[in-house]
């Protein structure tokens, strides 16, 4: 682990590969503002149209601190094989992956960072299909907690039509963004201002 300079929005965008995340993120800054992070009730889904077939809300389980889906989208579905939500989010890593992609989800709530995750999806005919998943911090305006809203966007689509239902997960890399925020405000003053940090793990290339 180490401190991540802290890139303008053309630095960010440059470490995520999918047109989609790239997406996702500036629409992210551009509701945040200078704010650590923007309200639930601000997203207006109308405005990403394209992307929302791959829109993800993660939530952390209060009991078992495991990381579920409050909301998968269509895409997100033919990639499982099956309906996702309040499915662990994790499922198809191994125990060392999970630790880390959960880490980064851990610092994207407590650190209000967004996270960008990188894998490969591998079927029980091996047909193996790499994703990347961006995580963004967002705050519920029920209970003011720190939910995280993404996508799940994979590089290729599948060479059969329906859902395949991927058995494992491979993490390609794992890492935080750095983004800036007004010293005044107050959601970040809750969670309080720490270091950034960038996690990396590399297994190989894309395929």
């Amino acid at each position: 682990m180490q401190n991540l300079n802290r890139p303008d929005d053309n630095q960010a965008q440059s470490q995520m590969l999918h047109p989609g995340s790239r997406q996702l993120f500036r629409y992210w800054e551009s509701l945040r503002a200078e704010r650590a992070c923007p309200r639930k009730s601000e997203l207006e889904l109308k405005n990403i149209i394209d992307v929302v077939p791959n829109l993800t809300i993660i939530v952390q389980n209060s009991n078992t601190k495991s990381w579920q889906f409050r909301l998968a989208g269509t895409k997100i579905y033919s990639l499982f094989g099956k309906e996702m939500t309040n499915c662990d989010v994790l499922q198809g890593f191994d125990t060392f992956e999970r630790g880390v992609v959960s880490n980064c989800f851990d610092i994207s709530q407590t650190r209000l960072q967004p996270s960008l995750v990188r894998m490969r999806f591998i079927s029980e005919q091996n047909e193996v299909i790499a994703a990347e998943m961006i995580g963004l911090p967002i705050q519920d305006n029920a209970d003011g907690k720190i939910q995280i809203f993404g996508g799940l966007f994979p590089f290729s689509n599948s060479r059969q039509d329906g859902e395949i239902g991927f058995l494992r997960r491979e993490l390609i890399s794992a890492r935080m963004i750095w983004t800036e925020h007004d010293a005044g405000d107050t959601l970040l003053g809750a969670v309080g201002r720490k270091a950034p940090v960038q996690l990396q793990v590399i297994q190989g290339g894309l395929r």
